[in-house]
């Protein structure tokens, strides 16, 4: 029974972090994000580990936890670039209130300056988004209310 949990956390916390980055399903959390890649991680090892016998005790499996942790704590310091933070919404569906059109932006940990985008935001759960950058010049005008809410979450001042 434990080897089935531990697989199938496997398969869902992969499948995850796989969609959001091969797909336009956004994990929109880092924390979350870090979350999902540790437990991919850490079964993928332990999987591994029990296939070739090496992990049989509990010592053996708590070390291997911190050092996956450790280096997926390292990968995401070198690599990750901060989140996607609503600037603005432009416009809100008539329809569908959890799908917005948003002006977001991103810091560059390691440089100066913002990475911008316009995007369509569906809120699927509040920590996972379906986006697709979008041309608001094409919109239909009787989907969409011009809203033009500040939400400011970078806080920069103006």
């Amino acid at each position: 029974m434990k080897h089935i949990t531990i697989y199938i956390l496997f398969i869902v916390t992969a499948a995850m972090i796989l969609l959001n980055r091969y797909t336009e399903l956004y994990i929109n959390n880092s924390i979350v994000h870090f979350i999902l890649l540790f437990i991919a991680a850490a079964s993928f090892v332990i999987i591994i580990g029990h296939l070739f016998g090496k992990l049989k005790s509990d010592k053996s499996i708590i070390i291997t936890f911190i050092i996956v942790a450790a280096l997926c704590l390292l990968k995401s310091f070198l690599s990750w670039s901060s989140d996607w933070k609503t600037q603005t919404v432009i416009y809100a569906n008539k329809e569908n209130p959890k799908r917005t059109i948003e002006y977001q932006m991103q810091e560059n940990r390691f440089g100066f300056g913002y990475k911008k985008r316009t995007i369509e935001r569906l809120k699927i759960i509040p920590t996972i988004d379906w986006i697709t950058d979008i041309d608001t010049l094409g919109l239909e005008a009787d989907k969409w209310n011009k809203v033009e809410e500040n939400i400011d979450e970078l806080r920069i001042k103006k």
